[in-house]
């Protein structure tokens, strides 16, 4: 859908109400609308007068992250809302893209990307094939597109200018940032239990809607957990996640950081593993950092740290809660066959304070289930970043071509046109009219607003 491009998106600060829920998740919830996400695929980027980069009515104001391809700003509209936008470089997404189609190509055929977003029941099979960084981000827009929970962050509006080599994701704003910063050389500073298990309990409810919806996340981990100035859990960074088959939660290929990855997942040739399980070990290493403020196994070696993983037991400090003890020793279990469920998780005596502190119900939970994902919303999600690329191309050719053509080769491939209509000898004659540079000029500038405009039609 299209929106005025001054026209701040739905659930802004300004135009939407917080549901009624405690940080506990205990609270009631309103009915969730469904999920409206603005599509501007013909945004003008521009400046203001201090230099600060502009984006429609989005002012880029300050960057606070910084990935493999892209950059997070905190960015305000003209309203005054504030927002966290992901900036993607189409350009070095396209490089990678072609580096990973010449690696798949060359004599090893084998390429080592991460394997991203599988789409629909037809995923099963594409799911064991490397998926380029342009499909992870196709892929976490097409998911994102349609989520609506409120410990799942809020996708608002993705805008494309097809003048610009930036794709722009416009999120809703975690003030407080990552719940923690594991870093290998020193512990971080531990929550209390209590806040470890209101925040626990919001991650249960997120990765709960995320697996009645058939989405493994992949990457749970403090950094991948934002906060708001609410202190609501906000679950970010679907580039890695699956979609899996109804009852069927078997992926095949490993992804997500390795200090947060189950046992069955640092092993070579794992063959299929359940993705829900996966998950549920890494919110326990997730509520591991929150309750000691660092890792279980804190190996810097990735071969070191897999083996420990696969076979060291978990340390624990001595005056750990024995409530909370069992409960990580449950959720931390190398076999996940043995590893305890969602549904045994959200009914823990420490999670619920022995059923004094119950979660809301799975039914009021999940009320609103996304539809699958189709191949048509996923080859969509970013149709545009393709279309510009060959726009770009097209032009590019056409401008070289029409510099160096002369009067009679242009005749020439008049002549050689098929003859479709009544209508094609007069075209024919127009075109060996419009042959001086000027005229050559405006055709070129035609071209690109044609072009343009068939973009943002497809799209």
């Amino acid at each position: 859908m299209f929106k005025s491009p001054t026209q701040s998106p739905p659930g802004t600060p300004s135009s939407s109400s917080s549901s009624v829920l405690t940080s506990s998740g205990s609270g009631s919830r309103y009915s969730r609308p469904p999920s409206v996400v603005i599509e501007t695929l013909h945004a003008t980027t521009s400046e203001n007068s201090a230099g600060q980069k502009k984006i429609n009515q989005y002012t880029l104001q300050k960057e606070i992250g910084h990935g493999a391809f892209g950059t997070v700003h905190i960015a305000v509209d003209t309203s005054g809302n504030v927002y966290a936008i992901k900036e993607f470089s189409k350009s070095r997404l396209r490089k990678k893209e072609q580096s990973d189609m010449l690696r798949r190509s060359g004599p090893r055929g084998r390429g080592r990307g991460r394997v991203g977003l599988g789409v629909g029941r037809a995923a099963s099979a594409a799911a064991a094939e490397p998926k380029n960084p342009l499909d992870l981000v196709r892929g976490e827009m097409a998911i994102l597109k349609k989520l609506n929970h409120e410990n799942v962050v809020k996708l608002f509006e993705v805008l494309d200018d097809p003048n610009d080599d930036s794709l722009y994701m416009v999120f809703e704003m975690a003030e407080k940032g990552a719940l923690m910063d594991i870093d290998l050389d020193k512990a971080s500073v531990p929550y209390s239990e209590e806040e470890s298990r209101i925040y626990f309990r919001q991650m249960i409810l997120g990765i709960e809607y995320l697996h009645h919806n058939e989405i493994a996340h992949r990457d749970i981990k403090p950094d991948n957990l934002l906060r708001s100035k609410d202190d609501v859990l906000k679950i970010v960074d679907f580039g890695v996640s699956e979609m899996f088959n109804k009852g069927d939660d078997r992926l095949k290929k490993s992804a997500g950081s390795p200090a947060f990855m189950a046992p069955e997942l640092c092993v070579a040739r794992h063959g299929d593993v359940s993705g829900t399980a996966a998950d549920i070990w890494s919110m326990g290493v997730t509520l591991y950092c929150l309750i000691y403020g660092r890792l279980p196994f804190p190996k810097s070696n990735v071969i070191e740290l897999f083996e420990a993983i696969k076979n060291d037991p978990v340390p624990y400090e001595s005056d750990t809660n024995p409530k909370l003890l069992d409960l990580f020793q449950k959720m931390l279990t190398k076999d996940p066959s043995q590893r305890i469920t969602m549904e045994q998780m959200r009914v823990h005596p420490w999670v619920t304070l022995d059923g004094t502190d119950p979660l809301i119900s799975v039914d009021e939970n999940c009320q609103l289930v996304v539809t699958e994902v189709t191949e048509e919303e996923f080859s969509n999600a970013i149709k545009s970043v393709a279309n510009i690329f060959t726009v770009m191309k097209a032009v590019t050719k056409f401008k070289r071509h029409s510099r160096s053509m002369s009067q009679q080769s242009l005749k020439a491939m008049a002549e050689q046109e098929p003859r479709k209509d009544p209508k094609t000898d007069v075209e024919a004659k127009h075109h060996r009219r419009s042959t001086t540079d000027d005229e050559t000029h405006l055709a070129v500038e035609g071209l690109e607003r044609d072009t343009r405009r068939l973009s943002i039609e497809q799209s």
